[in-house]
């Protein structure tokens, strides 16, 4: 299980719109950050908070994503270390 997927609040901050496009185009970066923890290999469900509905619906949208490869998450992980 995935706790605090946006550590938060923080993570949606490291990740402008470009890198959320580079994740899955048409994301915003919250639900970029909550797609890339729900495709962590081991990861079956995420616990996260919502300040309301409409926060709860955007997360839920994510997670009904298909799931990013690990080739993906790979190149995710590398324009953070390269950062």
């Amino acid at each position: 299980m995935a706790s605090a997927p946006l550590h938060g609040g923080e993570l949606p901050g490291m990740v402008d719109q470009e890198l959320a496009d580079l994740i899955r185009p048409g994301l915003t970066p919250a639900q970029a950050c909550v797609l890339a923890v729900a495709s962590c290999p081991g990861a079956t469900d995420v616990l996260l908070a919502a300040s309301g509905a409409s926060h709860w619906s955007q997360a839920a949208d994510a997670v009904a994503q298909p799931s990013l490869t690990a080739a993906k998450l790979r190149e995710i992980t590398g324009v953070f270390a390269a950062s």
